[in-house]
Formats: structure tokens, C-alpha cells, sequence
């Protein structure tokens, strides 16, 4: 048994490292390479809404996504392969199509791989595998964002993404190798499953309007970092490279501690305390003067994204049975990128029609990343137990009624 639970480990970090190095030059190199690229702040929004239709689309994948580690591996393959079209065609006029395709394949993988989880590691310790994988995941994109960021100063920018997207079709192959019988056939589920599955649990409801909110700001803001990064500041695509660096850092080191705090004192903990720290990033980018104060607000967006992946992931395995979990998971897919489609060009559209600059459009963005931190601070501790383990003892029981990760993304997919 602890020879089995090693081996998928090992696997699942070795899936971990192409997803980790994918996903830091999509996020951290991709946007400043399409803007320089001529790409204009509603082409910029459109990138930004890629991962969310994404998830939108991933209510379907009860019916389209993978059954099995193989057809998992598949999926992830084709997400990776996508960024290649950048070795034949500028990244302008394709950009957001390959965001699309990448993204799509995290979301229909993505429930699929969380009920993997739930039949190959034990309860008590998922919180520390989810951890370790996330680690795995952070620290293979700080390197790949710094190397990434020098490659794309030498050879070009969206050559440097093709080269990460070799390094994921690679990488996705580890797949094939994990070993869970019981999430072998897992049942299908229609769109309007996924939804039931997610509102028949109060507390995954009542997280979720507050992530709705939380994530809704960053999402909104997301658009806008391109533009400080270019406009305001000016910055070479190295200095992109070192606030991706920062950023995957701090997500590396705060994973396994946010796993403690999930599996100690529930999922509820670690989604507040985390998506109060992620407000100094939004705060940080509004009146960033310099680089150095990106910063800062890289290192505390990296911390607050560990947080929420492993506490989405968490609030689901705590409130769902292995049965109806991928169906949940895609529920909250679906919920969230829904509001991700609209939020991710509204402040854009603000901007570009001239009624916001940049420093209040980013204010407005913490603002409503500050109400969900409130909703998460009166979710309130469940007084069900988890439906596969026992309520933690200690001063904070386990919360019981996202993913995510992004993870990540499971790197779920995106705030």
C-alpha cells in the first residue's frame, strides 16, 4: 500500500513539473508577449477570459472529458501540444485560441484527476499530497518562469511557450502510470448534474459566492498587470520573469504549509487566511511606483494561491462522496468560470472606452476581492462531518459541508 501511494506521488509530481512549467509562461510570459505584439486591452481581456470559458465549458466533461488515466493523459497531451502552434504562426492572431485549447484540457482533466486522488491517497494525508503535488507544481514554474523568461529575451517570446508546451506533452505521459481501481469507471454526469452536485452541499454553495467575489477582483485585474508591466513601468521580459519567479517561490514554499492547515484545521482556514493576503497583491499593482513593489505583490499572490487551490480542493474532498465528486468539481468549474468570462473583460472595457485609468481600475478590483474576503470570514464552521474521514480534533474542527487548482491548477483552474 505505502509502496503504491509512493508511486503515484512520484508520478503526480512528474505530471506536476509539465503543468507547473506550461502554465508559468501562459500566465507570466504570454500576455506581455501578445501586447507587445500589438495586442489591445479588449485582446488582452480575451486572454485573461481563456482559462474561464474553460471552465465554463468543463461543466460538459461528465460527458466529454476522460474515463480513464490513459484517455487523462491524452487530454493533458493535446492542452500542452497547443502552445506548438506558436513555432508557426505569430502569437496575435492565435493567442487566445491556444489559451482556449490549453485551458479546456485542464478543466475536463481536472475533476477526473481530483476523484484520482480521492481513491489513491488516504483522507488524512490529502491535504499534505495535495501540498507536496502543488509544491512540485510552483517549483518547476519558478524555474520555468525565470529560464523562460531569459529564453524568450533570446530566442522570442512565443517560441519560448512552444518549447514549454514540448516539456507538457512530455511530462503528461506520467498519467498512464497511476493506479487506483476504484476511479477506474467513474459514472457520467450531464451540465445540469455538475450544478446539482455542487448546490446540494450548502457549504461548497456559501464558498462559493465568496470566491465568486475574491476571485472575481483578481480576475478583473488580471488584464491590467500587462499593462502596468508595459505601459506604466516598461519592463523587459526578463523583470516579467522575476515577478513569475517571486510568485511560483513563495507558491512553492506555501503549499505544503497551506496542505497542514487543510488537513489540521479544515479547508475554511486556509481559503481565509489566504485570500486576505491575496489582497495585497491587487493593492500592490495599483500603486506600484517601481518594480519592487511588484515584488512584494507577486510574493503574496503566490502565497494566496496556494491557499485557495489546496483549500477549493480540500472543501470538495471534505463535502463529497468519491461517487459525485468529479461531477462537483466540474459544478464549481463551470460556476466560477462563468463569472470568470464576464469579470475578466469588464474592467478592460472600462479602460479602453476611457471612464477608468489603470490605478482605479485596480482598486475597484481589490474592493470587490475584499467583499469576498468578508464572506469567506462569515462562511462559518460546518457541523457535519466530512464524508471520508473524521472531524480533526483541535481548536478549529475540519469544516464540513475548489478545487482549482489550480489547481493548479489539481491546478484548477484559475481564482
Amino acid at each position: 500500500m505505502r509502496r503504491t501511494i509512493g508511486r503515484n506521488l512520484a508520478l503526480d509530481l512528474v505530471v506536476a513539473v509539465g503543468m507547473g512549467v506550461t502554465m508559468a509562461l501562459v500566465n507570466a510570459i504570454l500576455p506581455t508577449v501578445a501586447r507587445r505584439g500589438g495586442l489591445a486591452p479588449i485582446g488582452l481581456a480575451a486572454l485573461a477570459s481563456a482559462p474561464f470559458v474553460a471552465n465554463f465549458l468543463g461543466a460538459f466533461a461528465g460527458r466529454l472529458g476522460p474515463r480513464s488515466t490513459v484517455q487523462l493523459t491524452v487530454t493533458r497531451a493535446i492542452g500542452a501540444a497547443s502552445l506548438l502552434v506558436l513555432f508557426l504562426v505569430p502569437p496575435a492572431p492565435v493567442v487566445v485560441g491556444v489559451a482556449i485549447v490549453f485551458w479546456l484540457s485542464l478543466s475536463f482533466g481536472g475533476p477526473f484527476h481530483l476523484r484520482l486522488w480521492g481513491a489513491m491517497y488516504p483522507a488524512r494525508l490529502r491535504g499534505r499530497v495535495v501540498g507536496v503535488i502543488g509544491m512540485g507544481r510552483a517549483a518547476a514554474g519558478a524555474l520555468a518562469a525565470f529560464g523562460g523568461g531569459v529564453l524568450a529575451d533570446l530566442i522570442g517570446g512565443d517560441e519560448a511557450v512552444a518549447v514549454a508546451g514540448l516539456i507538457g506533452v512530455a511530462c503528461a505521459i506520467g498519467y498512464v502510470g497511476l493506479r487506483a481501481a476504484a476511479a477506474d469507471q467513474p459514472a457520467t454526469f450531464s451540465a445540469r448534474e455538475s450544478i446539482r452536485a455542487l448546490r446540494e452541499r450548502p457549504f461548497l454553495a456559501r464558498i462559493a459566492l465568496a470566491q465568486g467575489f475574491y476571485g472575481g477582483g483578481l480576475i478583473a485585474a488580471a488584464p491590467l498587470y500587462a499593462l502596468v508591466h508595459v505601459d506604466r513601468l516598461n519592463l523587459t521580459l526578463a523583470d516579467v520573469g522575476v515577478i513569475g519567479i517571486l510568485a511560483a517561490g513563495a507558491t512553492t514554499v506555501a503549499f505544503p504549509i497551506w496542505g497542514l492547515v487543510a488537513d489540521r484545521f479544515g479547508s475554511l482556514a486556509s481559503l481565509r487566511t489566504g485570500s486576505a493576503i491575496g489582497l495585497v497583491t491587487l493593492v500592490g499593482y495599483a500603486i506600484a511606483p517601481n518594480v519592487g513593489v511588484l515584488w512584494l505583490a507577486a510574493l503574496a499572490a503566490g502565497t494566496a494561491s496556494a491557499s485557495i487551490d489546496v483549500g477549493i480542493a480540500a472543501a470538495v474532498s471534505e463535502q463529497t462522496p468519491l461517487a459525485t465528486r468529479s461531477a462537483a468539481m466540474a459544478g464549481w468549474n463551470a460556476l466560477t468560470g462563468a463569472r470568470g468570462i464576464v469579470a475578466a473583460f469588464l474592467m478592460s472595457v472600462l479602460i479602453q472606452v476611457g471612464l477608468v485609468d489603470v490605478t482605479a481600475g485596480l482598486l475597484a478590483c481589490a474592493g470587490t476581492s475584499a467583499i469576498g474576503v468578508a464572506l469567506f470570514a462569515r462562511a462559518g464552521r460546518s457541523t457535519v462531518r466530512s464524508v471520508d474521514r473524521p472531524a480533526v480534533p483541535g481548536p478549529a474542527p475540519a469544516p464540513s459541508p475548489m478545487r482549482r487548482q489550480t489547481v493548479a491548477a489539481v491546478p484548477a483552474v484559475r481564482t
